[in-house]
């Protein structure tokens, strides 16, 4: 794009204004990570090995050898970070002539807005696999067997002993006290691909909902008295805490259940960097920001969801 100049922000330089709404609306909140383990990486790219250790120990028979087993190796995920950028160029007449610098001005703003459109990139790119996305295999598949990231088929790692599981609904449902307490009672039977059981995931303590869902929610866990029978029977749904993100707001009926141990990686790379430099020539400033990083869950466990009916 061009540089910013007098001709295409004129109401800029005229006096009159009592100030420019739009540009700056304040400070912002991070959603991204409320859903991953943010962490940091210098390299290339990071990969996760899917591995489990012994089954379950089985009876002996006397003058019978002790079985012996091996742990199981499976498959690797790859994450790799991408770069995302976005620069501004402002003359310097532009700039000097600038009125407002006080009140809003798009041009004396354009660091923040360089900052907030990197950190919109960021949670977007943070939230594809919490959207339909992320019950398909096309885009998000998941260790052990590279099954979509929400799916009703997750198989053990070939070899082990363990059984298929799932992580949402067999027909997606709203949420309702019912599908809510039937998504606690699933995290209550994970077990490890060879079959034990995983007290670490058995508990979500975050129920993940858009907006539009947010007082339906509350409801659920909060309502001394079940919300959906009109009967004086007690509630006695388990508690999480809610976490309502208007980065689900594309599809406003999904909603998620959360352990504390969970397998969903924000990488950063680069964290957002800022940059100015001048064209001396042409007496322009220039304006850039970058992030460079990844975001996805490298296995399902921990993670429960639904995108609704």
């Amino acid at each position: 794009m061009p540089p910013v100049t007098t001709a295409g922000f004129a109401n800029h330089m005229a006096p009159g204004l009592r100030g420019i709404i739009g540009t700056n609306l304040g400070g912002r909140e991070s959603f991204y990570s409320k859903l991953y383990n943010v962490e940091t990486s210098q390299r290339n790219y990071e990969d996760y090995l899917a591995g489990v250790g012994l089954p379950i120990a089985s009876i002996k028979p006397q003058g019978v050898n002790i079985v012996s087993y091996d742990p199981v190796e499976g498959t690797t995920k790859r994450m790799t970070p991408v770069v995302y950028a976005i620069g501004m160029e402002v003359s310097a007449e532009a700039w000097d002539d600038d009125l407002y610098a006080n009140k809003g001005s798009a041009i004396r703003d354009g660091a923040n807005g360089i900052a907030d459109s990197l950190a919109e990139r960021v949670e977007i790119e943070a939230h594809i696999p919490w959207t339909t996305v992320g019950f398909g295999t096309t885009v998000f598949s998941v260790l052990p067997d590279n099954s979509a990231f929400f799916s009703t088929t997750h198989a053990p790692i070939t070899g082990a002993q363990g059984v298929t599981q799932s992580n949402t609904p067999t027909v997606a449902v709203d949420l309702t006290v019912t599908s809510y307490r039937a998504g606690f009672t699933q995290f209550r039977k994970y077990k490890n691909d060879q079959g034990l059981r995983i007290p670490g995931i058995s508990q979500p303590v975050k129920l993940i909902v858009s907006p539009d869902e947010e007082y339906n929610a509350y409801e659920i866990i909060r309502s001394p008295d079940r919300p959906d029978t009109a009967n004086r029977a007690i509630n006695v749904s388990p508690n999480a805490t809610v976490v309502c993100d208007p980065y689900l707001s594309d599809d406003p009926d999904a909603w998620f259940l959360q352990s504390a141990k969970h397998y969903a990686y924000f990488l950063w790379r680069w964290r957002p960097m800022l940059d100015s430099f001048d064209d001396r020539r042409a007496r322009v400033a220039v304006h850039v920001g970058l992030v460079r990083f990844s975001a996805q869950p490298v296995h399902w466990l921990g993670n429960y969801g639904s995108p609704g009916a």
